[in-house]
């Protein structure tokens, strides 16, 4: 259906066209500086067209490809902040990390201080009340 739709609007602008054209067949004094001829009106506004067309196309073109060139760059220039970004980030992690095994090593000597301490009163307790029984 959206083909059918197309084909009718194509058609229906190319009949336009050669209406216009079979409109347009007067000759047409062109002067190229140079050179002097005589063509019909039809052929000097579709080549004028065609030269209109050439020239967008080329302004287009270039736009388009300083277009592409930047957005490469930016995407590297992405890729390198996010890669740095990374490489901060696991620092302070790793940092955080290992300040808190070394805190936490820490504690777990201090704990281990404690109860070789405890189990060396216990000892002393038991000892002494061993005495006493004895």
């Amino acid at each position: 259906m959206k083909k059918q739709g197309r084909l009718i609007t194509v058609l229906g602008l190319a009949l336009v066209v050669v209406i216009f054209a079979v409109l347009n067949v007067a000759p047409v004094a062109v002067n190229f500086g140079f050179a002097h001829v005589q063509w019909p009106l039809i052929i000097v506004i579709i080549v004028s067209l065609l030269i209109g067309a050439i020239i967008t196309f080329l302004a287009a073109t270039g736009s388009t490809l300083s277009q592409k060139k930047m957005h490469k760059q930016l995407t590297q220039e992405l890729a390198k902040v996010q890669a740095e970004q990374a490489e901060t980030v696991q620092k302070a992690v790793d940092a955080a990390t290992a300040k808190a095994q070394k805190q936490f090593d820490q504690a777990l000597a201090d704990k281990e201080a404690e109860v070789h301490e405890l189990h060396a009163k216990i000892n002393q307790i038991s000892q002494t009340s061993d005495h006493h029984n004895a």
